[in-house]
């Protein structure tokens, strides 16, 4: 047998081995998850953070915002506010309309018209959104274009991605300035700006367009509290396999303890079956010669009989133990009866 005790022998088991690994996988899943959702939220936290110092901000010349018409927007300058004053192209191939834009969980389009600057610069302006069409995917009375100088107020977004999809005429997938270049007139395509776009605000003067956009979103969402979700769950698992380990060892050492009256009791039950207490008694009243050689050791001797050499050694238990010592009170009662007849 080993001599490690209950607990080494447990801690340094293959089954606390295996579970301490599993426990750190888990746990490493588990704290890596909720670094991801915190990741969403300090994304969302910034975002909000940009929408509130630039949404309603005093707006700036687009050179400001934009210093480079072919880079990309930075993310400190998402919807900050910018004043132009020039005008929209109003040729048929300028006005298009970008599909699958939800608002009020309706699905329509935004038309989309390019503007162009004093300074010649041109930037694709998002002046509102239209419904579709009940029984096409067209735009349902698009608003006209105004013609003519014009000042706008646009709130700057960054350009969107290209998706591998057929535009039908008149109509895009994405607002990629970029892409959109080559469907514009040639002096309109040449000096648009590629980083970016606007998202009509006000229009001076004012003219009929379509439904205003939704403000942004600057909720910050559960991400913070799925993170520390998360979090918790990783301490789950080690606390459990500490407790599952305790418990083990607990009763590990609750078995192997041994009550203080156990071992001699057993003890003392072995030598008295070694001793003939736990014998077939001798005595007996229909005068069989065990009971008369008992009774006349007895007499002569005063003790009971030797025990004998062709004993049956078995297996002390509690019962058996318990008769044993039943047996031997009644001897021993006989023994003093013997006694005292003999005193007589």
């Amino acid at each position: 047998m080993s001599g490690r005790s209950p607990r080494s022998r447990i801690i340094l088991s293959r089954d606390t081995l295996v579970g301490l690994l599993i426990v750190l996988l888990c746990a490493a899943i588990c704290v890596g998850l909720g670094l991801w959702q915190y990741g969403r939220f300090e994304t969302k936290r910034d975002a909000a953070a940009v929408i509130a110092e630039n949404y309603s901000a005093d707006p700036v010349p687009l050179a400001e915002a934009l210093p480079d018409p072919a880079q990309p927007l930075a993310a400190t300058e998402r919807w900050r506010v910018v004043e132009m004053t020039g005008s929209y192209c109003t040729d048929p191939g300028c006005v298009l309309y970008v599909r699958n834009r939800p608002l009020n969980s309706q699905v329509g389009f935004w038309q989309l018209v390019p503007f162009t600057a004093e300074d010649g610069t041109a930037l694709l302006v998002v002046r509102g959104w239209v419904p579709a069409q009940e029984t096409a995917s067209q735009p349902l009375d698009p608003s006209a274009v105004p013609a003519g100088t014009t000042t706008v107020t646009v709130r700057m977004r960054p350009a969107e991605g290209t998706v591998d999809r057929q535009d039908p005429p008149g109509q895009v997938q994405t607002v990629t300035p970029e892409a959109i270049a080559g469907k514009l007139p040639a002096d309109v395509g040449d000096s648009l700006v590629t980083g970016a776009y606007g998202e009509l605000a006000a229009e001076d003067p004012e003219a009929a367009r379509p439904q205003a956009l939704e403000s942004p979103d600057t909720s910050l969402g559960p991400h913070l509290s799925y993170a520390f979700q998360w979090w918790i769950f990783a301490l789950f698992f080690p606390a459990a396999l500490v407790y599952r380990t305790r418990r083990l060892i607990q009763d590990a050492e609750s078995e192997q303890a041994v009550p203080a009256d156990a071992a001699p009791a057993g003890s003392r039950g072995a030598h008295e079956g070694e001793d003939g207490d736990g014998a077939e008694p001798a005595a007996s009243q229909d005068g069989s010669d065990g009971g008369t050689g008992s009774a006349e050791a007895a007499g002569e001797a005063g003790s009971p009989a030797p025990p004998s050499s062709h004993r049956e050694h078995r297996p002390v238990t509690a019962e058996h133990d318990r008769r044993r010592r039943a047996r031997r009170r009644s001897h021993d009662e006989e023994e003093e009866d013997a006694l005292i007849d003999q005193q007589r």
